[in-house]
């Protein structure tokens, strides 16, 4: 990494943590620069507003999340037991999604939404709308396979996602880091929401 590529990450870094703390319309471009103890014009040579550099904190998170759960994930072209696939996909969208950096992101780009609806529909083309379409393709490819029986892929994906995810969510949003779940409940709930949608969309033998 050269000396512009670090100093464009140093204020990346650093904006998060002043977006993070005092919400979107209180941060300004000159407290970012002295917290990153750099100058405002070289926080406008990295990124010509606060808008901009918001937006790519937006898509630096959401890409990188989606990273992580993929990483941690066998070749599709691979998978036999479907069953453990998706175990395995739950968990990891569990865990990476999750966290107090994520939460604490959403919280505050939904907290914008109404004075600042262009960031929200950002953020939701590049996370939520990149995981349904990611596991609309997953399910295709099973179904060709014939791992799985869906009619309408784009449904079962939005099933699936909310399945795993809406109550942890509901919960970090409104009550915080504490109510974050361990490892051990989240394969709990990865493995009985797996169960629940197989019963529904899995392959029914003859």
């Amino acid at each position: 990494m050269n000396l512009y590529d670090e100093k464009h990450q140093l204020i990346l870094n650093t904006a998060t943590q002043v977006f993070l703390r005092k919400g979107y319309l209180a941060t300004n471009m000159e407290e970012i620069a002295t917290e990153a103890s750099v100058s405002k014009q070289t926080v406008y040579k990295h990124f010509t507003s606060k808008e901009a550099l918001f937006i790519e904190i937006i898509t630096n998170l959401t890409s990188r999340k989606t990273e992580e759960s993929y990483n941690t994930l066998p070749v599709i072209d691979a998978v036999t037991d479907v069953r453990k696939f998706l175990v395995d996909y739950a968990l990891a969208e569990l865990s990476t999604l999750l966290t107090p950096e994520v939460i604490q992101l959403r919280r505050l780009v939904i907290g914008e939404a109404e004075r600042f609806p262009n960031l929200a529909a950002i953020y939701f083309k590049n996370g939520p709308q990149v995981a349904f379409e990611k596991l609309s393709e997953l399910f295709a490819h099973f179904c060709k396979r014939n791992l799985l029986q869906i009619a309408d892929v784009k449904k079962a994906a939005e099933d699936f996602n909310w399945m795993i995810l809406s109550a942890y969510l509901n919960k970090a949003m409104f009550l915080g880091d504490s109510s974050l779940p361990k490892l051990k409940e989240m394969r709990k709930h990865a493995e009985h929401s797996v169960s629940i949608f197989l019963k529904f969309y899995g392959k029914v033998e003859k």
